[in-house]
């Protein structure tokens, strides 16, 4: 799947996100890291091995990088499958150490649900480019193609659309054309695969 991304020009910078909350609203007291942490364990459970905790890695994780308020908040009160909604509230610097602590405690399944988490939180701000990310994360369902294979392509996609945001217009105008170009493949491949999009 490597070759899907060969099309994209490598225009890949942090992206900055809006600042978050960091009061928690008066009427309830706020929740801690180790809150956090434990709805990180409850909400992953199923992709992890039974033996396999991420409550210490994680806990640690909100200590050291101070998670606002409102991230400690939805990661204390997730459930399963919102893992990147949560991841996305996190700033750029923090998420790739939250999905490095995730995805070195997990492989097969886990290591897919890092993948399609970590295409969850991404907006690339570019919409044909937002549509081909998509298109990536729908493709990683698909139980035709390896799961080696579209854990690759998860990460890949999420590692190279890191992009500025104040983008030269002729900058996001070659993106959008390469976007384009990549999803058609994407669609290709997908369709000889017989999977759905």
């Amino acid at each position: 799947m490597r070759h899907l991304l060969l099309l994209l020009c490598a225009c890949s910078a942090a992206t900055s996100r809006p600042a978050v909350v960091t009061s928690a609203p008066a009427n309830r007291p706020a929740h801690t890291c180790a809150d956090a942490a434990v709805g990180l364990e409850r909400a992953t459970k199923g992709v992890r091995a039974p033996d396999a905790s991420v409550f210490d890695a994680m806990r640690a994780r909100c200590n050291e990088d101070r998670w606002s308020v409102a991230v400690v908040d939805c990661f204390a009160t997730m459930r399963e499958g919102e893992l990147g909604t949560c991841a996305r509230q996190l700033r750029d610097e923090e998420r790739e150490a939250f999905f490095g602590v995730l995805a070195g405690g997990t492989a097969g399944r886990g290591s897919l649900e890092v993948a399609q988490a970590r295409l969850d939180a991404m907006v690339v701000g570019i919409a044909e480019c937002d549509r081909f990310v998509r298109s990536v994360r729908s493709v990683l369902a698909c139980e035709q193609m390896p799961i080696e294979s579209r854990v690759e392509l998860g990460n890949e996609t999420a590692d190279f659309w890191s992009l500025p945001a104040d983008l030269p217009a002729d900058a996001q105008r070659r993106m959008a054309e390469a976007c384009g170009a990549s999803l058609t493949q994407l669609r290709d491949q997908a369709t000889f695969l017989g999977c759905m999009l």
